[in-house]
């Protein structure tokens, strides 16, 4: 498994364990974000179609605004 691959399975369960242990679901979500971040860049740069590129985008373009919207919500208390 590449470093890359390890780093998002890292962040997935880093992200899901310190929410449920902390209660603070924000930054959990963030965590948990970025290890989609890297899943999709990771997916952009071993792409080889048209398709595989956009899996890639999305994954970027939806955990860039979750990331967003969460820090928006810690940021006015809402989280």
């Amino acid at each position: 498994m590449p470093l890359s691959g390890i780093i998002a399975v890292l962040l997935f369960l880093g992200g899901l364990l310190y929410a449920i242990v902390s209660g603070n679901w924000g930054i959990g979500a963030i965590v948990f974000s970025l290890g989609v971040t890297v899943l999709g860049l990771d997916q952009l740069r071993v792409a080889q179609s048209r398709p595989d590129r956009a899996i890639g985008w999305v994954l970027v373009l939806t955990s860039v605004l979750s990331i967003a919207f969460t820090a928006i919500r810690i940021v006015i208390g809402a989280a």
